[in-house]
């Protein structure tokens, strides 16, 4: 395996997994190593793929942690720790199927996903997927549908497997929950005017103020719950209301720039939908969120795009 070929992400699970093995003196280094490695990653494809396939229980994926580091307990170990842990046969075979999927796919670099995928097919990691109460099948599939494109997108870059899916992996869907949330009382006028506000051509960026515990949230999940029935102008009938997770974007971003390539990925996705409502929660909080040395913070990323009106933008500040 050369290195050079590997995405950013798919080499920090590899040097993440070896350092495990190395650290517990482990006579090889295999595949549940790799499993840990990548369900350690907490914004990481394959803790939402599990979270996805278990119909957004975000235990399940911890609980695929736990059974994974208890199997690992009992892997063979070397009373004397070495320099170097040799690669198991298993893991080599999932590394060569990995290895004909990205030549398949056409891609320039072996991605975390197409690592995923082949990962998932070793009967180990099925199994505990299995113990954690989730299919590895459904596992699967969703990392297809967070690759995105139909699996037909090209990594073409050390980054290209950064930019999959990124509403799905730094937001959530509040029209696709809005049947859970809580009826909204008492906020129509808020609602409507914050509607009104977003069927605008330019300055369609509303903010929601007031001290916290107020209904801040909740207006937008009012929206929410008006767009899955309809109860909207009609430029937004049919609209996603995302609410962007800073969080999970500002999360383990390691290398320089890494913050602004998520964030222009989820700012790409907005605007080629076309019908997304992008919520900010806290939107204060993205004054300087992301930014090192000579790169461009989120409130400036943002602002291009705001006020060309490319797409709309809501946020709540207490």
């Amino acid at each position: 395996m050369n290195p050079g070929k590997l995405t950013h992400k798919a080499d920090e699970a590899l040097s993440a997994a070896y350092e495990m093995a190395s650290e517990a003196s482990h006579k090889q280094f295999g595949p549940m190593h790799l499993a840990a490695a990548l369900a350690a990653d907490r914004s990481g494809i394959l803790r939402q793929a599990i979270a996805h396939a278990s119909g957004g229980n975000e235990d399940a994926a911890d609980s695929f942690e736990r059974v994974v580091t208890a199997a690992m307990e009992a892997l063979p170990w070397q009373p004397e720790r070495t320099d170097t842990v040799p690669l198991s046969p298993e893991l080599a075979g999932v590394l060569r199927r990995a290895q004909s999927a990205q030549r398949a796919r056409r891609n320039f670099y072996l991605s975390v996903d197409v690592l995923l995928v082949c990962l998932l097919e070793e009967l180990p990691i099925s199994d505990a997927l299995t113990e954690a109460g989730v299919a590895a099948s459904r596992v699967k599939a969703e990392v297809e549908k967070l690759r995105g494109g139909g699996g037909s997108r090209r990594v073409e870059s050390a980054s290209g497997d950064a930019n999959f899916q990124p509403l799905r992996a730094y937001g959530r869907d509040l029209v696709a929950v809005a049947g859970k949330l809580d009826p909204v009382i008492g906020r129509d006028d808020e609602i409507r005017r914050v509607a009104v506000i977003l069927s605008r051509r330019t300055k369609n960026n509303p903010v929601l103020i007031g001290a916290p515990g107020v209904g801040k949230t909740a207006i937008v999940e009012g929206l929410a719950q008006r767009v899955l029935r309809g109860d909207v102008p009609g430029g937004h009938r049919g609209a996603r209301v995302v609410e962007l997770d800073v969080g999970a974007l500002v999360a383990c971003a390691t290398y320089h720039g890494q913050f602004e390539v998520r964030l222009k990925a989820v700012l790409r996705e907005v605007e080629a939908d076309g019908k997304v409502v992008l919520f900010i929660d806290e939107i204060h909080l993205v004054l300087g969120a992301g930014r090192t040395q000579g790169s461009m913070d989120a409130a400036n990323l943002l602002k291009p795009a705001t006020i060309d009106g490319l797409h709309s933008t809501g946020g709540g500040n207490s």
